[in-house]
C-alpha cells in the first residue's frame, strides 16, 4: 500500500490538507500586523513574501539577507535550497511589487529594523525572532538552529495572526505556513497561469503534477458536474 493510500483510508476518503491563504486572506493576515512595531514589520514582510515566493516554512527559516535584493520595482529572491534541489543548486526569481501586497515598502521596513538592531549582515538570518519589545531574542540555547527561527516558531506566528484576523480556519481546513504556498497556488490557477510557471515559482520539479494535484484548493469548481447532462425528470437537459 502506497502512502497516499493509506492516507486516504485513515482520512476516511480524504487525505487531510492544511487551507489556503489566497490573497484576499494573506491581506487579512497581514491587516492585523501592527506595522508601526518592529514585530508588526517583521510579520507583514514574512506574510507578503511568503505568498508571492510560494515558499515551504524551512525555506523561509534558512532565508539570509543576502538572497533578497531589494530594488524600486520588486525584489530578486534566491532560495538557496528546497526539498527538490537537494544539491543546493538554488532557484532565483524576480518578484514584481504589488500595490496590494507592498512587497518593496515591507522589505525596506524590515531590513530597516535590521539595520537598526545590527542583524542585517549578508550571512544572517532574514527573519528572527523578536522579544515583545522588539528587539532581538536570546538564541543562547539554540544550539541546532543558531540565529535561525526554526520552521516551526514561523508556523506559530501564522497561527497566532490567524487566528487574530479570525481566519484561524478557511473551509473548515486549518491555517498553517504551507497555506501560503496553496493559497498563491490556487489563486494562480484561477487566473490561467500555466503549469510549468507555477512549478518554476514554487520550486517543484519539471514536470511535476502537485501543483494541480495537492495545491489547488478551490476543490475544482467552475469545471462543471457531469451530471448536469442528464435531463430533469420530466424536462428538458439541462446547459
Amino acid at each position: 500500500m502506497t502512502v497516499h493510500s493509506k492516507e486516504w483510508r485513515q482520512a476516511g476518503g480524504e487525505v487531510e490538507r492544511v487551507a489556503a491563504l489566497t490573497i484576499e486572506y494573506n491581506l487579512r493576515i497581514i491587516g492585523v500586523c501592527d506595522e508601526s512595531t518592529n514585530i508588526g514589520k517583521r510579520d507583514a514582510f514574512l506574510a507578503a513574501l511568503a505568498y508571492t515566493n510560494l515558499h515551504r516554512r524551512i525555506e523561509l527559516a534558512d532565508q539570509l539577507v543576502k538572497w533578497v535584493k531589494i530594488y524600486d520595482t520588486g525584489l530578486h529572491v534566491t532560495t538557496a535550497t528546497s526539498k527538490t534541489d537537494q544539491s543546493g543548486v538554488g532557484a532565483a526569481e524576480f518578484i514584481e511589487d504589488r500595490e496590494d501586497l507592498q512587497l518593496v515598502r515591507r522589505a525596506r521596513a524590515w531590513l530597516s529594523v535590521l539595520h537598526e538592531l545590527g542583524a542585517a549582515g549578508p550571512n544572517q538570518p532574514l527573519f528572527r525572532a523578536l522579544t515583545r519589545g522588539g528587539n532581538l531574542a536570546p538564541r543562547t540555547h539554540a544550539t541546532k538552529r543558531g540565529e535561525h527561527m526554526k520552521g516551526g516558531s514561523l508556523n506559530e506566528r501564522l497561527q497566532h495572526l490567524a487566528a487574530k484576523a479570525g481566519i484561524p480556519y478557511i473551509e473548515g481546513k486549518k491555517v498553517s505556513a504551507h497555506s501560503w504556498r496553496a493559497g498563491a497556488n490556487t489563486d494562480m490557477i484561477e487566473a490561467g497561469v500555466p503549469l510549468a510557471d507555477r512549478n518554476r515559482r514554487g520550486r517543484w520539479a519539471d514536470g511535476s503534477t502537485t501543483a494541480d494535484t495537492v495545491y489547488d484548493r478551490r476543490h475544482q469548481a467552475g469545471k462543471g458536474d457531469p451530471l448536469r447532462k442528464v435531463p430533469l425528470y420530466g424536462g428538458p437537459e439541462t446547459s
